[in-house]
């Protein structure tokens, strides 16, 4: 028996001397070659100049989130339709992003853009095409008024980053579903977001809620081909329910329950819309000695209303494993991991990261189209009882002329 081991530990040294040559030397160029991307794309954002935009609705304001689906649309033109690879590769060029944000403060909620500046004038135009008595001004970064690094000693945070539970393909609950089932007498339930607003408008004393939604558009000449993806989907779907196509190809939903036909209308729906790959997060925010728990946890109620059980839904990144076992047996170790986790999730909000690598790996992220995106942020109807929201009575002047769209 040693024999054999000493046998085969000589076989393995001798392949292993001989294959060595050329795959030490290859490891070693992927490795450069990583490490100069990384450097380029990071080299490449920092000399984008951002700006921080604030925009104001009107008190009366009538429309419903379907404008701001045609605002979401119009912004896909920023969409490069696939980077070239001389810009990809050798200037560490990548596809930019918008982040949308609401802000709930004891003064009032807030509504702020982040954009590149040289997509400001695309993004006021759309603007002011569906709102033309918003009002749009540069302003300061809001989370510059806090400290860099929370928690501290005197303050305490809760946050979250939403992924999407199953495939692209599948929608979350849109703005149609609560205009649908709309009451006369509770107009309220018309805007999706108004449990959100009543949440932000009782905030007090120095408690703040942040909602970040950063977009960025693709498809399938950045490699998401969500059509392709849609057709899997509802392929295994049917299977499921024992359809099979045909000689031809084609499928028979004769047989098919109401409930799966809506599944597949609302599949076909979601990818007859432009649509954009998404980060969304949500941080809690105040003093540590009158920090509430409940209020972080009717935000994260909030957001299930947007969840199906037939469909998608939006839940929080998964949990570690230390909060299930390691946590138990070290407490002290699960407290170092959540201050950790914490802190993450507080530099990922403020320097807006897009998803956890920030473009500088190629990373696999949830995507939505413009009807989901207008779901999740849009302006508030006048129907909405949230008495803090920051509204302008009357707009001062009119949009900027001959505003140009790029």
């Amino acid at each position: 028996m040693s024999d054999f081991f000493i046998i085969a530990f000589a076989s393995f040294y001798q392949t292993l001397s001989t294959v060595a040559w050329f795959i030490v030397p290859i490891f070693f160029i992927a490795l450069f070659w990583r490490v100069r991307l990384f450097y380029i794309r990071n080299e490449f954002l920092k000399n984008v100049k951002w700006e921080m935009l604030e925009v104001r609705f009107p008190a009366d304001n009538v429309r419903t989130p379907k404008s701001m689906e045609h605002v979401f649309t119009t912004l896909y033109g920023i969409y490069s339709f696939g980077i070239k690879s001389f810009d990809k590769y050798l200037d560490g060029k990548v596809e930019l992003w918008i982040s949308f944000e609401i802000v709930g403060r004891a003064d009032g909620i807030h509504f702020f853009i982040r954009l590149p500046a040289q997509r400001r004038n695309m993004v006021e135009a759309a603007l002011y095409a569906q709102y033309p008595e918003a009002e749009v001004i540069q302003t300061h970064d809001y989370t510059s008024e806090l400290p860099s690094l929370l928690p501290n000693d005197a303050y305490d945070i809760f946050g979250a980053a939403f992924e999407l539970v199953k495939k692209n393909p599948y929608p979350i609950r849109t703005y149609d579903f609560f205009e649908e089932r709309n009451d006369i007498k509770n107009e309220k339930g018309v805007d999706p977001l108004s449990p959100l607003f009543e949440i932000m408008s009782k905030l007090k004393g120095e408690e703040q809620i942040w909602i970040q939604l950063l977009v960025s558009p693709t498809g399938k000449p950045t490699g998401v081909d969500i059509a392709k993806d849609a057709e899997k989907e509802v392929k295994e779907l049917l299977e499921k329910k024992g359809i099979k196509p045909n000689e031809a190809g084609a499928l028979n939903l004769s047989g098919a329950t109401a409930n799966t036909k809506d599944i597949i209308k609302a599949i076909e729906n979601k990818i007859s819309k432009h649509i954009f790959e998404f980060t969304l997060r949500f941080i809690y925010i105040d003093k540590k000695d009158t920090f509430d728990g409940q209020n972080w946890g009717t935000v994260m109620a909030a957001f299930q209303q947007f969840n199906t059980q037939t469909m998608n839904a939006l839940k929080p990144t998964a949990m570690p494993f230390y909060a299930s076992v390691w946590g138990k047996i070290f407490p002290w170790y699960k407290k170092s991991v959540v201050l950790s986790k914490k802190r993450m999730i507080y530099d990922s909000y403020i320097a807006r990261y897009f998803g956890m690598s920030n473009r500088m790996a190629e990373e696999e992220l949830p995507v939505v189209n413009t009807e989901e995106l207008a779901t999740l942020f849009h302006a508030p109807a006048n129907v909405t009882r949230a008495p803090r929201l920051q509204k302008i009575d009357s707009r001062k002047g009119s949009p900027p002329p001959n505003l140009p769209l790029e």
